[in-house]
């Protein structure tokens, strides 16, 4: 087993993350709105091969928002991915899980995730992303997500925390990680969790629904 460190101290994460937030930084001067973060490479097999001890952070604007039931097209792209997510809606100090949601993130996995610093700098293959109506977190059991391509079940797991961390757990990290980078989360902005399932291969042509049951469903279709 390699080495891990946190992410702050990898001099290739600090570069990127220069990049990327600079790159934040024009959207917003060129009037984008913001709307939050987005955890990466979360997964014990993705640490473990870049040597983290924790996920990556990159951002959410309106220039990439898709309205349920929207469109993306993704012609052009070099290898496309939809990752069914759930979507963590922020409460007081930026620090609290105040409800969640549903939420679908399109990317563009264009290079190897070992070329971290280029893949920050582009905000970690980001394309698109698809939110849900914030409701409160169903308190009967752990947030489960049912998966559905052209109206068919096509994955779904029972316990999407076991998969992605504990929510509490994503807003208290991605607070410590900002922080490092002069960055911060805000009161009714959202963090979406990464993949609940492994990343899904997508074409023109199909349309995906991810369900948070108990909380609210997002659909997108995917053209040219």
């Amino acid at each position: 087993m390699s080495e891990r460190r946190d992410p702050w101290e990898v001099p290739a994460v600090v570069a990127g993350m220069e990049r990327l937030l600079a790159r934040r930084r024009g959207l917003l001067a060129a009037g984008a709105e913001p709307l939050g973060w987005k955890l990466a490479f979360g997964t014990e097999a993705a640490m473990e091969s870049l040597g983290l001890s924790g996920p990556l952070v990159g951002f959410l604007t309106d220039a990439t928002l898709i309205a349920s039931g929207g469109e993306c097209g993704i012609g052009g792209w070099t290898a496309p991915k939809l990752e069914p997510e759930i979507a963590i809606h922020l409460g007081a100090g930026g620090a609290e899980v105040a409800a969640v949601a549903p939420a679908i993130e399109l990317a563009d996995v264009d290079l190897p995730p070992t070329e971290t610093e280029t893949v920050l700098a582009g905000d970690i293959y980001h394309r698109g992303v698809v939110l849900g109506d914030a409701v409160a977190a169903p308190t009967s059991g752990p947030p489960s997500v049912i998966v559905r391509r052209d109206g068919e079940s096509f994955a779904q797991v029972a316990d999407a925390e076991a998969v992605v961390g504990k929510l509490e757990a994503l807003v208290a990290y991605v607070g410590r990680y900002l922080e490092r980078f002069g960055a911060e989360s805000l009161e009714g902005e959202v963090i979406i969790s990464g993949s609940t399932v492994p990343l899904i291969d997508v074409e023109a042509g199909q349309e995906y629904a991810v369900e948070l049951v108990g909380a609210g469903r997002v659909a997108v279709r995917l053209g040219d």
